[in-house]
């Protein structure tokens, strides 16, 4: 026997019972329960629930027989006749089953299609900006989800005629190679070197007895907008000149003449110099004025990209204030509002709250083209994970184009990624999609030793000590780096990669018409009464009452250093005036007059010392 029959725990055998035999003596059966909810346009879960037990009436009604001790032989006739009338009701009770099974599961889909219906209504088509209490779009609630604010931040942006277009920056390259000089003496930084060191100057200005010194050597690729690329390679390899020429960070070295890049359309001379905002480079240090607070830092990287018309017809300030709370609850910085940045002489956030709150100035940029250089430094596994995570979002929803060089990836952010390069002493040694990098190099005759992630393996390639040979390639792998990047070279993959440079070209040929659409773009978010070359977002004037605010804010931060100077200026000059009171005005106080002056002139100097000395320190400089 089993547990059937309307949920009723006992021995009572339906299948008995609708072939003709009755009730135990002694036993009845239980009728069974029929529910009737009406179906309304919010289901509830108890609702949904009792669709599964519902039972129409016509089919859990059941004939019951009447069994006697000796029937006479018309009862006997007349039971069978009655048999045979159980066995078809039986077979049409079965059958009204299978069609009432079917009736409910429809019913469920239907109201779980419009349950889902309405679920992604909310979520993406309501307002960001009127978010409140618990909803996932509000950045103050446990509840916040920030891929969901992202997507109802773009269909908020994409309804709203007289907003700008959304766009994009893909990249390829090839022929790409960076370059610096090098002398063969340096001299430390003092009074006596100055001589020598002017020689020096001289020497690199003429280009006289230098050593050139190749960093990149012959680079090409391919990163489509909305795609994701990981760098890889050790320390030294050439990871953040990489990332500093497609970011256009081009100081202290040169980038060879003879290398092409293309910005979707845009030419690397003119992505550098109108649209320098939108290819940004996110250096490995951070750099933050260390007495301004969190939110007075992450609110002036908001303000400083203000579009000129917010959708919805916001307030700047509070559009400035609204991505600046949702950027610090995506990085889990929100606590820290109110906190000093600090740095390693002023108390402040700890290294880990200081790096997520450059990742967040960076993302606050919104450019299209991101570079990343190791910003995972000082997060731990999950934070590091989280960030790609992160970046994942802004690709997935605005077509941004991100390079991420990572040390120590874990495998969980690599796979998060679509391509990957591999460097090895500035040669290239691999470009191509993260899932096929691994086989790659196992058919040049190595071997992914067990539980090692795949970017630990990649990384692996560029160390003699770390590389594991398969048995029986010992002779057949490349050793060096030229060796590798000649295998690379001779590559199918590297083939396939330069036909597809030659198709990006063909679809984004440089002054073509996704220049003009990015040009509009970028002029319809800049203010007014600002040039169309300039890099910069807002104008002139914004410019300047956004700086003063900024100062402003850093004075109320440490007041101290303007209050001394104050109060020594004051004491200063009741005591030169006490001195030099009353001079005549003849030539007998022109000695008198001279050291006023001298004092005059001391003093401002005395004064600016003290605010170099500040300067420097702030910069995490030292002072020898």
């Amino acid at each position: 026997m089993s547990l059937v029959g309307n949920f009723a725990f006992n021995n009572y055998d339906a299948t008995a019972d609708r072939a003709g035999a009755g009730a135990r003596p002694g036993e009845t059966r239980r009728q069974s329960q029929i529910y009737y909810e009406p179906i309304s346009d919010q289901p509830t879960e108890e609702h949904l629930r009792g669709l599964h037990r519902v039972r129409s009436s016509y089919s859990n009604k059941r004939r019951r027989s009447t069994v006697t001790s000796q029937p006479p032989q018309d009862a006997i006739n007349l039971e069978r006749t009655e048999d045979v009338e159980k066995t078809e009701e039986a077979i049409d009770d079965s059958l009204s089953d299978d069609e009432e099974d079917k009736r409910r599961e429809d019913e469920v889909h239907t109201l779980a299609r419009r349950l889902t219906t309405k679920s992604s209504y909310t979520e993406a088509d309501q307002s960001p900006f009127e978010a409140t209490g618990d909803s996932k779009l509000n950045p103050r609630s446990p509840h916040f989800n920030g891929k969901a604010w992202a997507r109802a931040m773009l269909n908020y942006h994409l309804r709203d005629p007289k907003a700008h277009p959304i766009r994009t920056a893909g990249l390829a390259f090839r022929n790409l190679s960076a370059f610096g000089y090098g002398a063969s003496t340096d001299y430390q930084k003092n009074v006596f070197n100055v001589l020598l060191e002017s020689w020096g100057l001289v020497q690199r200005l003429l280009r006289i007895n230098q050593r050139r010194i190749d960093i990149l050597r012959d680079f090409e690729g391919v990163v489509y907008a909305g795609e994701m690329l990981v760098v890889l390679g050790p320390p030294g390899s050439g990871c953040s000149t990489l990332l500093k020429t497609i970011a256009g960070e081009t100081h202290g070295f040169t980038v060879d003449s003879n290398s092409y890049l293309n910005y979707q359309g845009i030419s690397a001379a003119q992505m550098h110099k109108d649209f320098r905002g939108e290819a940004i480079y996110t250096a490995e240090v951070d750099a933050h004025f260390p007495m301004l607070s969190v939110g007075d830092t992450l609110t002036f990287a908001a303000r400083a990209r203000l579009p000129r018309h917010i959708p919805g017809g916001v307030q700047k300030n509070d559009f400035a204030q609204h991505v600046r709370d949702v950027v610090m609850a995506i990085f889990g910085i929100s606590h820290t509002i109110d906190t000093r940045v600090g740095n390693e002489y002023i108390r402040g956030v700890s290294g880990g709250e200081r790096k997520r709150v450059t990742i967040a100035e960076a993302t606050l940029s919104g450019a299209p083209l991101q570079c990343w250089d190791n910003s995972t430094r000082g997060l731990d596994s999950a934070n590091a994970i989280e960030f790609c995570r992160t970046v994942r979002t802004g690709t997935e929803v605005n077509g941004n184009t991100a390079c991420v060089a990572i040390y120590q990836s874990p495998q969980a952010a690599y796979d998060i990624f679509d391509k990957a390069i591999v460097l090895y002493e500035g040669r290239q040694i691999y470009f191509g999609p993260t899932t096929e990098a691994q086989a790659y190099f196992e058919r040049l005759g190595f071997e992914c030793p067990a539980r090692q992630t795949t970017a630990d393996f990649l990384t692996s390639m560029t160390s003699p000590q770390e590389r594991v040979v398969r048995e029986g390639w010992a002779d057949r792998v490349p050793r060096t780096p030229d060796e590798f990047a000649q295998r690379w070279k001779d590559s199918e993959e590297h083939k396939k990669l330069m036909v597809e440079i030659d198709e990006y070209d063909k679809k984004y040929s440089i002054g073509g018409e996704y220049l003009k659409k990015f040009q509009e773009s970028r002029r319809q978010q800049q203010a007014k009464h600002q040039r169309v070359g300039s890099p910069y977002t807002l104008s002139y004037a914004q410019q300047v009452r956004l700086c003063l605010w900024r100062g402003f804010r850093r004075l109320a931060g440490d007041p101290s250093l303007t209050f001394t100077q104050l109060f020594g200026n004051f004491i200063m000059a009741l005591i030169i005036g006490s001195v030099f009171y009353n001079l005549g005005a003849d030539t007998a106080s022109f000695y008198s007059r001279g050291a006023l002056l001298f004092f005059a002139v001391l003093l401002n100097a005395f004064g600016s010392a003290l605010e170099v000395r500040y300067f420097l320190r702030s910069c995490h400089f030292q002072l020898c």
